[in-house]
């Protein structure tokens, strides 16, 4: 065999390959933001936006599903002519410095009601243009559809459709739709090939996969090879460029229980959460454990009786070096403020404890 044939033939079993070795790699880089969570327009400086690609602004109408079996104007103008943010100067602030940075901002609509929206074709159309009709009042550059619950691969393709349409008449040029998935779903082929198409990319949620709130077991927030096992086994018949992978800037306490320790009939992992601040470094005395298998750490209290799940830099580093080596369109992080230094607690512009790790390794890359 020829040396182009086997170039050839490696490419067509391992196509990610040629994603990678073509390599200049510029992955999108993103963040989630809770409008609710910005302290103030302070707050919000070109240098604070300035290492991100996009941003998922959290800070749509709040609806509900019975209105849009309502006349369409009477639907726009209660989510859209009459809408006021409680800080309204916030989220222009945010928009325009985003925009002075050159990232886009896409506007998130979260929500368990979306499944009574999306199994009725007129709520979905109605609810379609209501959401376009506010990213072009607002200023956004495009939607993010965030269905976590209740979704069902069918109704969801519907209602990504159903958007896309919706966009492709608006006047004021691209037009981003993006979407997150919790990454216990399943979808068939035809039905990822119908998401591919309506969709720019697809988010997927690779955190909270090791207790939290929930679950009778507590362990790590994000391990890397939970992370690889689900890929291939739910979502590897996506175009790889077409999926951005989800990481975490904060982590779980947990007191009076160890990892992989069941909690006791009766209890939940609430009961052993701890509720205060996480971060691991500011802890005299305690130290970290590498689980070579996760490829993350654990960070346990000197008497061992609490630990904490969250990433280091070598565990970012782990997880991006999976990413560019897959192929995959990008990444991002949920969310701006969970590991946010302000410039009044650090000088400068203020850091980010965990995502300024990824920072480092674009730059570097």
């Amino acid at each position: 065999m020829s040396l182009v044939s086997m170039i050839l033939s490696a490419v067509m079993l391992f196509p990610h390959l040629l994603l990678v070795s073509c390599s200049n790699w510029k992955p999108v880089h993103a963040m989630y933001v809770m409008e609710s969570r910005i302290a103030s327009e302070e707050e919000i400086t070109a240098q604070a936006l300035s290492d991100f690609d996009f941003f998922y602004l959290v800070a749509p109408p709040r609806w509900t599903a019975e209105d849009f079996d309502r006349d369409e104007e009477w639907i726009l103008d209660k989510y859209v002519r009459a809408h006021t943010y409680s800080r309204p100067g916030v989220v222009s602030r945010f928009i325009a410095t985003a925009h002075q940075v050159g990232a886009s901002v896409l506007c998130s609509f979260p929500g368990r009601e979306f499944i009574e929206i999306a199994r009725d074709s007129l709520r979905r159309e109605r609810f379609s243009r209501m959401a376009v009709a506010f990213v072009d009042r607002y200023g956004y550059d495009g939607i993010e559809l965030d269905w976590e619950h209740t979704i069902t691969p069918e109704l969801h393709v519907e209602m990504m459709e159903s958007l896309r349409r919706a966009l492709m008449v608006r006047p004021q040029g691209r037009s981003w739709l993006t979407t997150a998935l919790n990454t216990d779903h399943d979808y068939p082929t035809e039905l990822a090939e119908r998401l591919q198409e309506a969709a720019d990319w697809i988010n997927l949620m690779y955190y909270d996969m090791g207790g939290g709130f929930w679950g009778t077991v507590p362990g790590h927030n994000a391990p890397l090879d939970k992370i690889r096992q689900n890929y291939a086994e739910r979502w590897s018949q996506f175009n790889p460029k077409k999926l951005h992978i989800g990481l975490a800037s904060y982590g779980y306490g947990y007191r009076g229980i160890s990892p992989g320790e069941a909690v006791p009939q009766g209890k939940t992992l609430s009961d052993y959460f701890m509720h205060e601040t996480y971060r691991p470094e500011m802890r005299e005395g305690w130290t970290e454990e590498w689980d070579e298998k996760a490829e993350c750490p654990y960070f346990f209290s000197p008497d061992r009786d609490s630990f904490i799940t969250a990433e280091n830099g070598r565990s970012i580093q782990a997880k991006l070096d999976w990413i560019q080596e897959m192929g995959f369109g990008g990444f991002f992080w949920w969310e701006f403020h969970c590991d946010w230094i302000p410039p009044s607690e650090h000088g400068g512009k203020g850091r980010h404890q965990v995502t300024d790790h990824a920072v480092d390794y674009l730059r570097s890359n």
